[in-house]
């Protein structure tokens, strides 16, 4: 039976909803998840499926849509703050790359010209492979993820212009004849109407318009763009990275990234099985010594230069291999250019070694990053200090802190002006490198192991505060504090409600969950704004307050007493009721106040 579009869609997605999450339950990353996906349902594994074009249109989408997003981020205040890490360290991680690769390649037998540009290809990173790493480690606001992030906005930057050039040399993708006339029209109308249609256009629909019809001009736009783009001939993500640049600054740009980031996800996802599914598994295992030997090359030539730039950038020591790891793999727009030279510059069995070099090397990145970070625990974290020894007073501190992000670092604050001197732990070496310039003595190590809680003098502390953002890691060193060292009073930051009901279900009783105080503060200062007084306001927050601990209580009474059904009904219940009484309350007190 011929699948239509919809039973092709259907394996696809049904790939990656059995096959990612498998595969991240065992601390592999989704893209390897992805890619296996593919692999299993593409013709090296069981054949499910095979090339469709409506299939790869849809996943060219994911591309285009996060160019368009990365456009997003790219307003002038922020592109100028990282504009020596973007285009120094950015042209000096592709010129080292580039450079050592194409001699490389050149030395393997390939011409000057061809090495050069597959030199430039493959010093590529993956943007899509290297933010997902960081997201899931909380690494994008730490300065080895800025760093990261500068390199990877310069390689996304530099391949647009590399695209633009292999359309004059190369037909494009779509047999369309490229003509520069028509691709200058396309762009100026693209700049035309991001710059004085698409704000007006915005501005309506969110005026007049529901949710849903503002998400969907979004995706017209982008849509729209790739259209455009596709029908003279050149690349579909240069037009949605320039209307993502002319929206940088619009009112709107948040909320764009907001409605797309979903989209945008689900469209990667299927532009990496279709990479997983073109994997040529019988070339592999044909060729195996090769194409290991040339992937274990790329990979020690890319790592070694990118250490060497990573010490140039005085990214400090114990972040030089991550960074490395980070951007050493492959890029997804190395197989754009790839496809576009095979069979022109290059034969058509060196095009698909290189998509498999390309490919491989995605698929080890989670990898690597996770033996990185075996090896940091153990040959540095001991230590708790990577650039000094333990001091003797730290076991005479009577408060630790686990974690000195924002949160962290407030309270840390607070004591040290009532003159208490907390001992600060952190397992980023990049923060901590950071806050000692504002005079904090932060050292190394991570709160869940025990060796570390014990010298940074849990035994002899008073007071433990677990103000670690990730629930997961809080609730493991809540756990081990209490096993070891019950004389702490632990005191725990809560991400949400449901960490909450954990710490609470652990006998935690020192709880804060980390935006509700500010959120009610601000809420009183939305009331007495409204026309009521400060007194009356601040009632009405204490209640509201007061109700809200109430209800929290019964919930977690309710939630451990009756089904998932009832629970959910009674929580509704609760906070109708809840409404109800604070709707009463916010009358009675304007009719006090008039």
């Amino acid at each position: 039976m011929q699948l239509t579009i919809l039973g092709y869609l259907m394996i696809y997605l049904a790939a990656m909803v059995l096959v990612v999450p498998l595969v991240k339950r065992f601390g592999l990353g989704v893209v390897l998840g992805y890619l296996l996906a593919g692999l299993l349902i593409g013709p090296s594994g069981f054949a499910i499926t095979k090339d469709n074009a409506d299939i790869s249109l849809l996943a060219e989408l994911g591309v285009v849509l996060m160019l368009f997003t990365i456009g997003l981020e790219l307003d002038a205040k922020k592109l100028w703050s990282m504009r020596h890490r973007v285009f120094i360290y950015g042209l000096l991680q592709m010129l080292g790359c580039g450079l050592g690769v194409a001699i490389g390649l050149y030395l393997f037998g390939f011409s000057l010209p061809i090495s050069a540009l597959l030199g430039v290809t493959l010093a590529l990173s993956s943007t899509a492979v290297a933010v997902q790493l960081m997201k899931d480690r909380n690494l994008l606001a730490t300065e080895t993820g800025q760093s990261v992030f500068a390199v990877l906005l310069f390689q996304d930057l530099a391949a647009i212009p590399l695209l633009i050039g292999l359309s004059f040399v190369v037909p494009s993708s779509n047999d369309i004849e490229f003509n520069w006339l028509a691709a200058l029209a396309a762009i100026a109308a693209i700049i035309l109407i991001g710059r004085y249609v698409m704000n007006y256009l915005l501005n309506w629909v969110a005026k007049y318009g529901a949710r849903e019809l503002f998400v969907g001009l979004a995706l017209l736009l982008v849509i729209g763009v790739m259209q455009l783009m596709l029908a003279v001939g050149i690349s579909a993500g240069l037009g949605a990275f320039i209307a993502g640049v002319l929206l940088a600054s619009s009112a709107f740009k948040h909320q764009l990234e907001a409605d797309l980031e979903p989209f945008k996800g689900l469209f990667l996802g299927l532009f990496f099985i279709t990479i997983g599914a073109d994997i040529n598994l019988s070339l592999l295992i044909a060729q195996w010594p090769t194409i290991l030997g040339l992937l274990a090359c790329y990979l020690a030539l890319k790592l070694s230069i990118l250490y060497l730039l990573a010490w140039l950038q005085n990214i400090a020591a114990a972040e030089r291999i991550r960074y490395a790891v980070l951007l050493g793999q492959g890029g997804e727009f190395a197989f754009v250019i790839i496809a576009l030279i095979a069979g022109v510059l290059v034969d058509t069995e060196q095009s698909a070694m290189l998509n498999l070099i390309i490919a491989l090397s995605m698929a080890l990145s989670p990898l690597l990053l996770a033996l990185q970070e075996r090896y940091q625990h153990k040959h540095t974290a001991p230590k708790l200090d990577d650039s000094a020894n333990m001091d003797t007073d730290i076991i005479h501190r009577d408060v630790i802190i686990a974690g000195f992000g924002r949160y962290g670092q407030i309270i840390g604050r607070l004591l040290l002006a009532n003159g208490i001197t907390p001992t600060i732990m952190d397992h980023d070496s990049a923060t901590i490198q950071h806050m000692r310039k504002y005079g904090f003595k932060v050292y190394y190590g991570d709160a869940r192991r025990m060796d570390l809680l014990e010298a940074a003098g849990a035994a002899k502390a008073k007071v433990l505060v677990i103000a670690m953002h990730d629930a997961e890691t809080s609730l493991a060193i809540a756990r081990l504090a209490q096993q070891h060292y019950p004389q702490l009073c632990i005191m725990s930051r809560a991400v949400d409600v449901n960490h909450l009901y954990q710490l609470r279900k652990l006998g935690i009783q020192f709880i804060q969950r980390e935006l509700f105080e500010s959120s009610i503060l601000q809420g009183r200062d939305v009331l007495a704004q409204l026309g009521l007084g400060a007194y009356e306001a601040k009632e009405l927050t204490d209640r509201f307050r007061a109700k809200n601990i109430e209800l929290l209580a019964k919930m977690e009474q309710s939630r451990e007493q009756t089904d998932e059904k009832g629970y959910f009904q009674l929580l509704q219940q609760s906070r109708e009721e809840l409404q109800q009484q604070l709707e009463q309350e916010i009358r009675s007190a304007s009719e006090r106040y008039k």
